[in-house]
């Protein structure tokens, strides 16, 4: 948003930038950009109602205000100092021409509140004062705090995206900084070795059942049979940014999860655009419903009259988000004493290892897990697959017996 010139030498009396009508009164509002960067004034009360005599007077506050906004972005205030790792991850998730802006809603969400912490961390911190002394010293902090490696992981590669936006800028030593960066060395996490078996879903669903949670049973089994991610089940809520198409509901936005029309009218079968992978496989998968009978069952169960919309809908008859579905998932491995680490997402991995079980026998090549599990890269799914104990003992299996055939 542009701003004229008169906002900082008060020479149109009755400019009043950021000002709004709200009921018989007025507020001050930024625009969403500097709320987004962190603008800590997010609405403040004018003096006055709509038809007095204080117009002039509401205009002249609007335009003091704007004009702390704007020297607060600009890095005159404290922890935005031109710069500072706290002025460039400002202009990180504001520049209209960052990469930011190139990723899904969702995602930009997880960045912010990354970026959060980054900022607490070494917002004040000068971009030129930054070495490897330092970046180490920062590392060591977050371990004597106990912090796990993919906390420090996950820090150093987002202050490592931010770092790019600087040298895309032209800020000099970040050039520097990614060098030292990429000569740290960051241990991996450790793989997650949990997943759910074909008897733990059953023994989901029928608890869910008895509960009345039909949906949430018929959300496993597309998870656990099609290997799908939760966001291309039941979708998901973001922030609506100024859209108004598609269900909304309180600023919010769902998208991503299945709708009727992605089904045809036997429940046969039905297609879908993978989420995560739409921009690099945008044609749509897909699914055969016919080797599924309890699943074609369970989605006959609605009236194909009031097949319209989502498919997944919740208690109170609306989409749901991840975080309502982790929670009923909680609330049943506490009933069942299941694994305290087992979570919702674990079903995807056991189907897929339930699968590798198959390539294991060589009925079924590794790619096509990979393409069941819709992803690009073998790597991907081999972080997905359980059981790695069983592999390795399968393969002492084989070769003790061609040892043995050998000797005869």
């Amino acid at each position: 948003m542009n701003f004229r010139e008169s906002v900082w030498d008060d020479s149109e009396p009755e400019y009043a930038p950021g000002q709004k009508k709200i009921r018989n009164g007025y507020v001050w509002a930024p625009p969403k950009k500097y709320k987004d960067a962190g603008f800590s004034i997010k609405t403040y009360k004018l003096e006055g109602e709509v038809g007095d005599s204080l117009d002039l007077e509401r205009a002249r506050m609007c335009r003091e205000l704007t004009r702390e906004m704007l020297r607060w972005y600009d890095g005159e205030t404290k922890g935005r100092q031109p710069n500072t790792w706290g002025w460039l991850i400002a202009r990180y998730m504001t520049d209209g021409f960052s990469a930011f802006w190139d990723v899904r809603t969702r995602t930009r969400e997880i960045y912010k509140a990354v970026l959060k912490g980054v900022e607490n961390s070494v917002g004040d911190v000068k971009i030129d004062d930054t070495d490897f002394p330092l970046m180490a010293r920062w590392k060591k902090a977050m371990e004597n705090k106990g912090r796990s490696r993919h906390y420090v992981k996950n820090w150093f590669t987002h202050f490592g995206i931010v770092n790019s936006h600087g040298i895309k800028l032209g800020v000099t030593h970040c050039a520097q900084v990614k060098a030292i960066r990429s000569e740290m060395r960051f241990k991996n996490p450790a793989p997650r070795s949990t997943f759910m078996t074909r008897g733990d879903m059953a023994r989901v669903i029928e608890r869910a059942d008895e509960r009345g949670w039909r949906w949430f049973s018929l959300i496993l089994l597309l998870r656990f049979e099609f290997l799908l991610r939760g966001i291309d089940v039941h979708g998901e809520w973001v922030p609506a940014e100024g859209e108004t198409s598609g269900i909304t509901h309180h600023g919010r936005r769902w998208e991503g999860g299945l709708t009727w029309e992605m089904f045809d009218r036997d429940l046969t079968r039905f297609e879908k655009v993978i989420s995560k992978t739409r921009d690099s496989l945008p044609e749509p998968y897909e699914f055969n419903l016919t080797y599924t009978p309890i699943v074609r069952q369970r989605l006959a169960e609605t009236p194909i009259a009031h097949r319209v919309g989502p498919v997944i809908l919740g208690p109170e008859g609306k989409p749901l988000g991840a975080r309502q579905v982790s929670k009923r998932f909680a609330v049943i491995r506490k009933e069942l004493e299941l694994p305290p680490k087992l979570q919702i997402r674990d079903a995807r991995s056991g189907g897929g290892t339930e699968v590798k079980n198959l390539v294991s026998n060589g009925t079924i090549s590794p790619l096509v897990v990979r393409d069941a599990m819709q992803h690009r890269n073998q790597s991907t799914t081999d972080g997905y697959l359980r059981g790695r104990s069983d592999s390795a003992n399968k393969v002492v299996e084989m070769r003790q017996k061609a040892g043995a055939r050998t000797n005869e």
